[in-house]
């Protein structure tokens, strides 16, 4: 039998938008890597530090760009798959409005207990308090604007329409080669300068997406349309993917603010700079992502429950055999790497960096399989589950500090919390809720334990016996454990697809069976 046509048509879709994603991914990381390094060589250890502990303070908040979208992207998607334009139409038109209303509460909030928060609480010192004020506040106009953007950019991804990120990269990727230059010739206060030009960046890219969506989407031309009916189902959806966020932003910008709450901020830059790093990496593996979750949540609205279910965890597998591809020799060569990156290494920077990697391989389940639970809309257990774990591990965390534990407990914590969700709540819940069995979850497991045996034993051996001092010896063990993780994934293919990837080679390299 032949494969269906519409099946090839998602493959290629599939694989067409993962390359304009990664080629935007690659051109925006190089670029990154090279900019960072001179942001905190001109900003300094101390500024650096302070900019991101008060830009997370506002991210605690702004995390509702990533729910709302998620939440948006479903409706939005659902609406294509079911080719409803009017629907469709109306949904934009109600999400547009309900993310201004939104927008202007968290700006209330931001302005009144946020303002006294970093007043009062984060460790600034006292000549630097009035830049990180000025920061403060152009970080609370740039949230503002991406939150009523949720709608916009959801709709791109709705339609998986993914050149539009990879120009907007290129174009991202150039304003911060400029943002490079011009801080070096600031003709004010360095700090406020950068918040001010990475203000610009945003606002440019938000009316850049604005503007595409307009001249491209018929819903997206902003009508008087709005439902009440689907207002309720959005903030019931949205709703609980925010309970569920709370979570991940305690884990993510909680921790900066948290750190610099006990600590000075060079060691909330080296969290930072862990945070980037970790943003980087898991770029290539959200890229793959992004492309993919569009077509989960098709096959789940068309009724194709099997084959949406089947798509979710074999993509769980290749994710977690892409990121132990990137996180193993990062591990590894941590050290080496952000001291040839790095002009200034902030204290603890190396091993905060090699935790906050290492949890990612742990998260791999956690993110992969919550799409299904977006398919479905059944979200309400697992945003429980989510909020009752991060507060309390947050809460433990803030005990542990107050009675003056090291700040590597910081990321102790944080790895055991995403294992528990990621290994137990996780699957507990989609067994109960959506059909899952623990058999197929624990096979998915398997693969992915199996896959992983090889590398790490390989990573290991590279850690213990190489002396990684040059160049050219930090290259041969990346590229020792990179080739470890593609011969064990080759390895355990099935032996349907392993056929498949053996003729596709030979009708490259013209081997004649």
């Amino acid at each position: 039998m032949g494969v269906p046509a519409g099946n090839i048509q998602n493959s290629r879709r599939i694989a067409s938008n993962t390359i304009f994603l990664y080629i935007r991914m690659i051109f925006i990381l190089g670029v990154s890597l090279y900019t960072s390094r001179v942001v905190l060589d001109k900003l300094g250890v101390d500024d650096y530090g302070i900019y991101h502990a008060v830009a997370g303070v506002v991210a605690m908040l702004s995390f509702l760009n990533s729910t709302l979208g998620t939440g948006t992207s479903r409706f939005l998607t659902f609406d294509l798959g079911k080719g409803d334009a009017a629907k469709l139409k109306q949904t934009f038109s109600t999400a547009f409005f309900t993310h201004l209303i939104l927008a202007l509460i968290v700006v209330a909030v931001l302005e009144t207990a946020g303002l006294w928060f970093v007043g009062n609480k984060l460790v600034i010192p006292p000549e630097r308090m009035q830049a990180a004020k000025w920061v403060y506040q152009i970080s609370i106009l740039t949230t503002f604007v991406s939150i009523t953007q949720v709608p916009y950019t959801s709709a791109i991804i709705a339609h998986e329409n993914m050149k539009v990120y990879a120009y907007v990269g290129v174009f991202e990727a150039v304003a911060k080669l400029a943002i490079v230059y011009l801080l070096s010739i600031s003709p004010i206060d360095r700090l406020v300068f950068y918040a001010v030009l990475v203000a610009v960046v945003q606002l440019l890219v938000a009316f850049g997406y604005r503007v595409y969506c307009v001249r491209n989407y018929e819903e997206a031309r902003l009508g008087s349309s709005f439902d009440r009916t689907t207002l309720k189902d959005m903030l019931s959806f949205s709703g609980l993917g925010l309970i569920a966020n709370v979570s991940y932003i305690l884990s993510t910008q909680g921790l900066v603010v948290l750190i610099n709450m006990f600590f000075q901020p060079a060691v909330v830059a080296a969290q930072a700079v862990g945070n980037q790093i970790s943003a980087a990496m898991m770029q290539f593996v959200n890229n793959f992502k992004t492309a993919i979750n569009p077509q989960i949540i098709k096959l789940y609205a068309a009724g194709d429950q099997a084959a949406s279910k089947k798509l979710t965890l074999e993509s769980s597998v290749y994710v977690h055999e892409l990121v132990l591809l990137l996180a193993l020799p990062l591990i590894v060569v941590m050290d080496p790497l952000l001291h040839l990156w790095l002009v200034e290494v902030p204290p603890y920077t190396v091993v905060f960096a090699q935790c906050i990697v290492l949890k990612q391989i742990f998260d791999v389940y956690n993110s992969t399989l919550y799409t299904p639970m977006i398919a479905s809309g059944k979200l309400k257990t697992n945003s429980w589950a989510a909020v009752w774990l991060g507060i309390g591990a947050f809460a433990l965390l803030y005990i542990l500090l107050k009675l003056g534990f090291d700040v590597m407990w910081v990321q102790y914590i944080s790895i055991l919390q995403v294992m528990l969700f990621s290994y137990i709540v996780k699957p507990c819940i989609l067994c109960k809720e959506i059909g899952y069995s623990w058999r197929e979850i624990l096979t998915s497991f398997w693969k992915s334990l199996r896959v992983s045996v090889f590398p790490v034993a390989v990573s290991i051996c590279c850690a213990c016996l190489v002396d990684i001092e040059s160049l050219w010896s930090m290259v041969w063990v990346v590229l020792a454990i990179c080739a470890s993780v593609a011969g064990s994934a080759y390895m355990f293919l099935d032996h349907t697809t392993r056929n498949k990837l053996n003729t596709l080679i030979k009708s490259k390299l013209n081997i004649k069976p």
